[in-house]
């Protein structure tokens, strides 16, 4: 960390629908924090379009390649949608922004699967504390399944029957804007890595429906033991959308254009009530595909959970 480092450095590691967006904001309203945006998965994501782009891979490290992150981040603004800077998404200029920050408090929220493999996690930054955010696969599935079909008909990128909710399979790589089949598998690869590692022996497990189903109680306690301050208010915030104008986010107006993957929790005011699980035979059959091979790694996470 910097020579000034923040007392409470902290990431969120997490998968899609998880409401880890809607925690940010949540928390947002703590004095003196710095929220970072999915730093590493649009890291990542650069990478995986530059590469079926151009054919070759990504360099992490910015300076010296800056061409070739300049085209990455370009490629990556036509898709999202959203300007993406090609210094924020390099993964040498993460770490090194993450550890430079002299911030009080920092929460930096993102995806497991920026950082699937040992070369990217050399990129992790040192002295954070980890917390690791998950959700029933159902109910996440579900979710991030009318998220993906909403972008991905936004951008014009579905076909034939896909272009029918009822029709549309989540499973089918083609129409996945991030790799939906691996979501658990890297969400519990990297927090065995973070424990074996010692990054930190004793990563946090957060349940996003706990955190639905009770939240003063599971917030209160989650705050002491990342020893953020904690009060009731936090449990309700303001439904305007202008506190993820300052979080640290590759592109300035990402939470803005992006629509269907942040508006609902950028808009939030408060945690919403724990929906009733739907039974299986009421699921699309490709949540059913995506969840079952997903249990082992949920379940396996469940057995540390706050």
């Amino acid at each position: 960390m910097a020579s000034n480092p923040a007392s409470v450095p902290l990431i969120v590691w997490c998968l899609p629908r998880t409401i880890s967006t809607a925690l940010a904001k949540c928390l947002s309203a703590i004095e003196e924090l710095e929220v970072w945006l999915e730093p590493f998965c649009y890291s990542e994501t650069a990478a995986n379009v530059y590469k079926q782009a151009v054919g070759a891979d990504l360099p992490k490290v910015y300076d010296g390649n800056e061409e070739a992150i300049t085209s990455a981040a370009e490629i990556l603004s036509d898709i999202v949608g959203s300007k993406i800077e090609a210094d924020r998404i390099a993964f040498s200029a993460v770490k090194k922004a993450l550890e430079s920050t002299t911030a009080k408090c920092v929460l930096v929220k993102d995806m497991a699967l920026g950082v699937r493999d040992e070369e990217s996690r050399a990129y992790i930054p040192a002295g954070y504390r980890h917390t690791f955010l998950v959700r029933h696969p159902v109910r996440a599935y579900s979710s991030y399944r009318k998220a993906a079909f909403k972008r991905l008909t936004s951008m014009g990128r579905l076909k034939g029957n896909t272009r029918n909710l009822e029709t549309f399979d989540l499973s089918g790589v083609e129409n996945c804007i991030l790799p939906s089949k691996t979501f658990y598998q890297d969400l519990h690869s990297l927090w065995v890595y973070v424990r074996e590692s010692g990054l930190d022996p004793e990563p946090i497990v957060l349940d996003a429906d706990d955190l639905l189903a009770r939240p003063s109680e599971v917030l209160s306690k989650f705050c002491r033991l990342v020893g953020l301050p904690y009060s009731d208010s936090l449990l309700q915030w303001d439904s305007s959308t202008a506190v993820a104008d300052s979080w640290k986010a590759p592109g300035n107006a990402v939470t803005k254009e992006m629509v269907t993957m942040y508006e609902t929790a950028t808009k939030s005011s408060c945690f919403m009530p724990l929906s009733k699980l739907a039974a299986r035979d009421q699921l699309p059959a490709d949540v059913v595909v995506l969840s079952d091979a997903s249990m082992k790694f949920y379940e396996e996470l469940q057995k540390y959970k706050l």
